[in-house]
């Protein structure tokens, strides 16, 4: 079942979600049309970072409402670089083509709130520490996007940018988790040599029992979770373009890569 609605008053009962996997518009990247025309009201054309993520945290409390004692809501948020001016220099991590940018949408311009030009704003983490402060879910991870195919940027004075913040909140500090089915093959870098004592890491299986994720003995023996490691905080994912049939007339130029959604729905909702 499809349910369409507005992000900001959800037509759902009050903790009957499992999970959410969503990304809300960057700001001041774009403007999104409706028959071509700009419409007033949306996230990302607020007239300053901070009245922009009010606005995240106003549509962030609706989520929560709606989320279940054992759910997870993951969100991607990409990161911009303050400037009195479109163009180059303002988003980071952009999800969309320039090719589109220019032909599709009109960028669009905000005041900075006082952030020195050039500094990058730190929007992802000021929105993630609100969410804590302000409404009291728990940050269960910070998830690096690492984007091997990220786009070239013309800068010549700082590195490029080729990475995205993902985080992962939840309402109770016990949660449906079932991160086996998202384990990663081992590799078998390993350096031999006696060691002072045992390095152990337990992991609690699906079903409650303890097993051994990574185990160390003094000899230089490593005892292996024969379903793989757990994966890591820095996801590499390339970006790759939305494929929709022509006739369903749907224009997206910044949706996930399937492989994220893939992972967090094996990793952080129930089966069925």
């Amino acid at each position: 079942q499809l349910i369409r609605g507005d992000a900001l008053s959800l037509p759902l009962a009050d903790g009957s979600v499992d999970l959410i996997c969503t990304s809300p518009p960057y700001f001041a990247l774009r403007s999104y049309t409706d028959g071509g025309e700009h419409y007033d009201g949306q996230i990302g054309s607020e007239a300053t970072p901070q009245e922009f993520l009010e606005a995240l945290w106003v549509w962030t409390a609706e989520c929560r409402r709606v989320l279940k004692p054992s759910g997870s809501l993951w969100v991607n948020l990409g990161d911009k670089y303050s400037a009195t001016h479109t163009g180059t220099q303002g988003p980071t991590g952009d999800r969309a083509s320039r090719s589109e940018a220019k032909a599709k949408v009109r960028r669009i311009t905000a005041d900075t709130g006082g952030i020195p030009a050039k500094s990058l704003m730190g929007l992802p983490w000021r929105y993630a520490i609100g969410c804590i402060d302000q409404l009291g879910l728990i940050l269960r991870a910070e998830v690096i996007w690492s984007k091997p195919n990220g786009l070239p940027e013309s800068v010549t004075d700082r590195v490029r940018r080729s990475h995205e913040q993902w985080f992962h909140f939840t309402k109770e500090p016990r949660y449906f988790s079932a991160v086996d089915e998202v384990r990663e093959p081992h590799d078998d870098t390993f350096h031999a040599g006696r060691r002072g004592h045992g390095e152990v890491s337990w992991q609690s299986g699906p079903k409650g029992d303890v097993h051994s994720q990574n185990r160390t003995d003094g000899w230089g023996v490593k005892l292996y979770n024969p379903l793989g490691k757990l994966p890591g905080s820095v996801w590499t994912v390339p970006t790759e373009p939305l494929r929709v049939p022509d006739h369903l007339g749907v224009d997206h130029f910044a949706a996930f890569p399937s492989e994220w959604p893939r992972r967090i729905i094996l990793g952080w909702s129930p089966s069925g």
